[in-house]
């Protein structure tokens, strides 16, 4: 991969790995040294040295990071089933223009507003691929979508079945609250 005396660029593929599947797994440190694995929904690229995700609700990362700012970011295109992890320095805004221009991308984007604690960017400072060992069985990524599109479309229906059978009822707590990370 491309770098700079910043780091690894985040070239075209990685961008459009992150801008498809806008989910990413953040993985932390506590300050007793316990692993803390968040998902982020709102993770986007700031320039080619930097990603950004909004914290939404995750007061648990806030504070790790706060603590620790190392962070591991791993993020997969759900139907190619490949991605990229990107390790790296977090930074956390609030107030300031960063914060501001992250909240304007998203929402723009998404064309919805969250109450925003933060934005976290970390400056990537390695990036490695990742790739599905499914690979060992089709000859292609256009192979593999195809396969996945129709297992994706089984399981979705599987999952809309019991969904039906027993919804989910939010209980729109506070990000504060225990169980939001």
């Amino acid at each position: 991969m491309p770098s700079t005396e910043l780091g690894p660029v985040i070239g075209d593929d990685a961008r459009a790995v992150v801008e498809s599947a806008h989910l990413v797994f953040a993985a932390t440190v506590t300050p007793d040294g316990q692993p803390n694995l968040s998902p982020k929904g709102t993770i986007r690229v700031w320039d080619d040295h930097h990603v950004f995700f909004l914290d939404i609700a995750s007061p648990n990362t806030r504070a790790n990071l706060a603590y620790n700012p190392r962070i591991e970011l791993n993020v997969v295109e759900h139907l190619s089933r490949r991605g990229y992890r990107f390790f790296g320095t977090a930074t956390l805004h609030r107030d300031d223009d960063v914060f501001l221009e992250a909240m304007r991308r998203v929402f723009a984007e998404e064309r919805a507003k969250y109450p925003v604690n933060c934005v976290v960017v970390v400056a990537v400072e390695r990036m490695e691929e990742l790739v599905s060992p499914g690979y060992l069985h089709v000859s292609s990524e256009r192979a593999m979508r195809e396969s996945w599109r129709e297992r994706r479309a089984a399981l979705d229906q599987a999952f809309e079945e019991h969904a039906a059978a027993h919804p989910f009822i939010p209980d729109r707590a506070p990000a504060s609250e225990p169980g939001f990370r």
